[in-house]
């Protein structure tokens, strides 16, 4: 395992330029990312792959309630106005739309309907993650880790709820994380009750 102070020592942006099947990004609001030229590239470089499957976005969304988001936004971006941090929502969503109408086949929108518990970007079998903290200083400056991990095995335990006997310490701990994007994604197939599949900006 990988661990660094700020999420920039990750090199991020490459990792997703370098992408072979699947990106998931779980990491609330995506304003940031529509102002990084190095990391549009690198996600334009893998959409554009003809082996790349799926581009997996789940993001809290303007205007949707769900009862944490207040309490969760506030902790997302400490010291900073509601007002601005609506801004923020607005440009993330402005993103996300712009993206998945330039890759309608490939990127899929997930809102957010349960309360996120820590960022996480999976790019094929690397899971990074940090944590969210009521801190002045946001979760981009925070600790980073990065964990090699079978992903598309860890996700089919998360499907079928079961943990194989046998499975290892590692394995375990990576498919935690994976459960975390799991769930969010099923979540948001029953907002308000009803089964929407994923939403295609």
């Amino acid at each position: 395992m990988k661990l660094v102070c700020g999420v920039g020592e990750l090199g991020i942006p490459a990792m997703f330029a370098e992408a072979k099947r699947r990106i998931i990004l779980h990491a609330a609001v995506y304003g940031p990312f529509s102002k990084s030229e190095v990391h549009i590239l690198g996600l334009e470089k893998a959409l554009a792959r003809t082996g790349f499957n799926s581009l997996d976005v789940i993001a809290v969304q303007p205007g949707i309630g769900n009862g944490w988001d207040d309490s969760f936004l506030t902790a997302l971006r400490f010291g900073i106005s509601r007002l601005s941090i609506d801004d923020e929502l607005e440009l993330s969503q402005s993103f996300l739309d712009e993206l998945a109408e330039r890759h309608p086949e490939k990127v899929n929108v997930y809102p957010a309907g349960n309360l996120p518990c820590l960022p996480l970007v999976i790019v094929d079998d690397a899971i990074c993650f940090g944590q969210y903290a009521h801190s002045c200083v946001h979760a981009p400056q925070g600790f980073w880790g990065c964990v090699e991990a079978d992903v598309e095995k860890l996700f089919n335990w998360a499907e079928s709820g079961n943990i194989p006997l046998g499975a290892t310490a590692d394995e375990i701990a990576a498919f935690r994380l994976v459960s975390e994007c799991s769930r969010a994604m099923k979540c948001s197939r029953n907002v308000e009750g009803v089964d929407n599949g994923c939403i295609r900006a």
